[in-house]
């Protein structure tokens, strides 16, 4: 039951970093890039519910209200950069090393919160799930947005743009 309930929690924490890996898959078209995001997604689906988990419960309060304000800031402005821009290679320039980190950390911001509740002693198990499946789930979008950046070609920047734009006001008003 143990690692049924946390490969769940682990799927549940790695569908946002999928579905954003399609919209960055229309954009990333290196191997390399596309390999680099996705360890870093699932680095920082390692660090941050171990960093949660050791903080406890000393900022539980402020940190969690935030959470979705910050990551609407950050996707409404990925959105709309993306949607409005005509200039493909500004839009590649996303892949920076910072944007990179960028991308993980808001992806990973919930699984700061879950680290804060789990309360078991054997924190090990549940975070290295929660980083292996948030990579597989990264890559697997990610080569899945190049695909779909096959098909449709340049509308899918543009997709990918308003759909951003759309998810920011989930996490706004969620």
């Amino acid at each position: 039951m143990f690692f049924i309930i946390n490969f769940l929690t682990a799927l549940a924490l790695s569908l946002d970093a999928f579905s954003l890996s399609i919209i960055y898959g229309t954009i990333i078209r290196e191997k390399n890039k596309r390999l680099i995001l996705a360890i870093s997604v699932g680095l920082f689906h390692f660090f941050m519910p171990l960093l949660g988990y050791l903080l406890g419960n000393i900022f539980v309060l402020n940190l969690i209200k935030n959470t979705n304000i910050i990551s609407f800031i950050i996707f409404i402005f990925l959105g709309l950069e993306m949607f409005f821009n005509k200039d493909e290679e500004q839009i590649i320039s996303l892949t920076k090393a910072t944007n990179i980190l960028l991308f993980a950390f808001t992806v990973s911001i919930d699984s700061f919160s879950v680290g804060i509740v789990l309360s078991n002693k054997n924190i090990l198990i549940p975070i290295m799930l929660f980083s292996t499946v948030s990579f597989l789930f990264t890559f697997v979008g990610l080569v899945i947005g190049n695909k779909l950046d096959k098909l449709l070609g340049k509308y899918t920047t543009k997709l990918g743009g308003l759909i951003l734009i759309l998810l920011s006001f989930y996490y706004l008003f969620t």
